[in-house]
């Protein structure tokens, strides 16, 4: 079960809103301490729900500075790693001797069982995900390395997971605790898994590209009959723009027309090979089946395409037949 707790300091003064303050950050994360910027003062709301080994937490306060000490690393016992997500002001964080400044919309890790300090600015917010080490250090390479780093992670999903822990706090308790940390460690993983350099985002790029060409492919394979089929229509079907539909032909050296009339073609060519040529085959059915609504026009790509008539091909068929042909009548079509 996952329970959400609230803390605020809002009502309290002076160096007891600090002690409090302090109290609530060792309760939602770990032993911290607390610098205050403003006349000894913190003013500070935090939201959380823990989910066994992985805590989310919605931080919101004023100017302070955060510290991690190694002692009190040493007292807790423990190892996280604290994925913090900037969502209203750049932090400014040094770990392992590296000082970064991570502003809205990215994200840095840090290592809870080593000495840290935050700066965070006033109006600041985030939202933090705490997982226990052990889950992370044999699904992510390298993840140790990322700790203090910049530019850690996929650029495109850092706001989805952010979205996704703020989703989650707005949550009421109930019974799939499991589930949910398994989805958010999962999308963790595949963040930091598809961080990018030029040449992966390159090599990213390509790779949806060549997924979705062959999608599309498959598309038109099972569609070839379909004769009022688009680019609109495929489009539609795969959720995508026609603009980038036509890209993805585009960067495969072939239009969306180009690559439908040549696998109609194709399959036009196989079906008069393989039921016996010309005297077994309507071709007026073939290029019916195939999606042409015009025979002249399908003759004439036809012959374009393949130097031979549909009939021409259908004769060489014939004279390289067995001297005993079954008659074959293709789906939907008639033999002569």
């Amino acid at each position: 079960m996952s329970q959400r707790n609230h803390y605020s300091t809002a009502s309290l003064s002076g160096s007891e809103s600090i002690a409090a303050w302090r109290q609530a950050m060792a309760e939602v994360y770990y032993r911290l301490d607390i610098q205050a910027r403003h006349d000894d003062r913190v003013v500070g709301e935090l939201i959380d729900v823990q989910f066994g080994s992985m805590g989310l937490s919605n931080f919101r306060a004023d100017a302070q500075r955060v510290i991690r000490r190694k002692e009190s690393a040493k007292i807790d016992g423990s190892e996280d790693f604290v994925f913090l997500f900037p969502t209203r002001k750049g932090l400014q964080f040094e770990q392992r001797g590296r000082t970064g400044m991570v502003m809205p919309g990215a994200v840095f890790l840090l290592n809870s069982a080593e000495d840290y300090v935050i700066d965070v600015p006033d109006g600041s917010e985030n939202i933090t995900i705490k997982v226990d080490r052990s889950l992370l250090i044999d699904r992510v390479k390298g993840i140790d390395g990322l700790c203090a780093s910049m530019n850690i992670a996929n650029p495109q999903l850092v706001p989805v997971v952010a979205t996704l822990g703020r989703q989650l706090l707005n949550l009421p308790p109930g019974e799939h605790a499991d589930r949910l940390q398994h989805s958010v460690i999962e999308l963790i993983c595949l963040m930091l898994d598809l961080r990018e350099s030029p040449q992966d985002r390159s090599f990213v790029r390509e790779t949806l590209a060549s997924s979705l060409y062959n999608r599309l492919n498959s598309y038109l394979h099972r569609n070839l009959s379909d004769h009022e089929l688009s680019p609109d229509q495929a489009a539609r079907e795969h959720k995508i723009s026609v603009r980038y539909l036509h890209k993805i032909f585009h960067y495969h050296g072939t239009s969306f027309g180009q690559r439908l009339l040549e696998l109609r073609l194709q399959r036009a060519r196989q079906l008069i090979l393989q039921h016996g040529g010309a005297s077994h085959v309507n071709l007026g059915q073939v290029a019916y089946e195939c999606g042409f609504t015009s025979q002249s026009y399908f003759s004439t790509c036809y012959r374009r395409r393949f130097g031979l008539t549909p009939r021409q091909s259908g004769q060489l068929a014939d004279e390289s037949a067995p001297s005993e042909n079954t008659d074959i009548q293709i789906p939907g079509g008639t033999t002569r």
